[in-house]
């Protein structure tokens, strides 16, 4: 054998190591990169439920600052939002249900993106069916139903096509 054709081997071997180098190169950089985007989707993730968050509470701290002790401002409030008024008592019972609806929503929001233990969100359930199941909000809930996404209000009229029977076994245990 020439030593030129001793050179060429090594060559060709030094080639399959480079490649072979270059190979693993490239997949941990694909890992890398994988990994470096599912740390991107949590991290929005994280930051559109602390949006949600920081909007459900502002919205519900303003409300109940603001509102309830100015009949006349709830009164014109609930006017903007579809919803009758009644006495001041009346109105400040509506809009308690009115954010608690903004509460059940972000509940919901949160256990449909995975962000809810399974073990707070049955327990949440029932405290929805129990309130859904209300006559002041069964007559509130047509007023409001389209300030919420399709997905929720498709939530809330299933749970309000519940039979009452079932809304009251959860209600004595």
């Amino acid at each position: 054998m020439k030593l030129s054709d001793v050179l060429q081997i090594i060559s060709v071997l030094a080639v399959a190591v480079a490649l072979m180098f270059n190979y693993r190169q490239a997949r941990e950089t694909g890992r890398q990169a994988s990994e470096a985007a599912r740390q991107v989707q949590v991290s929005t993730s994280i930051l559109k439920r602390d949006v949600d968050r920081q909007l459900e509470h502002y919205s519900t701290e303003m409300l109940a600052s603001f509102l309830t002790p100015d009949p006349k401002l709830l009164e014109w409030f609930l006017a903007t939002r579809g919803i009758s008024a009644g006495t001041h008592e009346e109105n400040v019972r509506r809009l308690f249900l009115f954010v608690r609806t903004d509460v059940h929503a972000f509940a919901y929001g949160s256990h449909r993106s995975d962000q809810l233990a399974e073990e707070s969100w049955t327990a949440w359930l029932k405290v929805i069916q129990l309130d859904f199941a209300t006559p002041e909000f069964q007559a509130l809930w047509p007023a409001i139903r389209d300030q919420y996404t399709a997905d929720f209000a498709a939530f809330v009229d299933a749970v309000l096509a519940r039979p009452a029977a079932a809304v009251q076994t959860v209600r004595q245990r």
